[in-house]
């Protein structure tokens, strides 16, 4: 098994008391949405802090959105890090163009993946998922 699965399980199992089918359930199914985000453009949804479900399109990939590739991150003081993960993840929202978190605990699906492969001299996220098997991946 993969350790960052077993990391983010046991976090949840900790901070939100799940019990340890549910976090790993959960926990996989994160590892599939940030493996799909940094692959091309994942389809997702989560819920969000008051309780409503929101749909988003995002990823972590270069070469997909213009506001993605000229962000320059810098990273903070390591030394204030915690023993556990941290339970957010971030990915670069395309409807908004910025970047967006969300909980582990709170992902509920993944609706799809479109890898990374676009016609020449087109973005990504101008191309809107199809069900063409060769660029959709879908999750059930």
């Amino acid at each position: 098994m993969n350790r960052w699965v077993f990391d983010h399980a046991y976090a949840m199992m900790e901070e939100f008391n799940m019990n340890r089918s549910d976090a790993f359930r959960q926990a996989y199914l994160v590892w599939d949405l940030v493996d799909a985000l940094g692959q091309g453009i994942a389809v997702f949804e989560y819920e969000k802090k008051d309780g409503s479900l929101r749909k988003a399109k995002g990823t972590l990939c270069k070469g997909v959105s213009d506001g993605y590739d000229a962000y320059e991150y810098k990273e903070k003081d390591k030394e204030n890090r915690d023993c556990y993960p941290k339970l957010d993840i971030k990915y670069w929202d395309l409807d908004r163009e910025a970047f967006r978190n969300f909980s582990v605990a709170r992902v509920v699906m993944i609706h799809g993946v479109v890898i990374k492969s676009a016609p020449a001299g087109q973005k990504l996220d101008k191309i809107e998922p199809q069900n063409d098997q060769n660029d959709l991946i879908e999750f059930v």
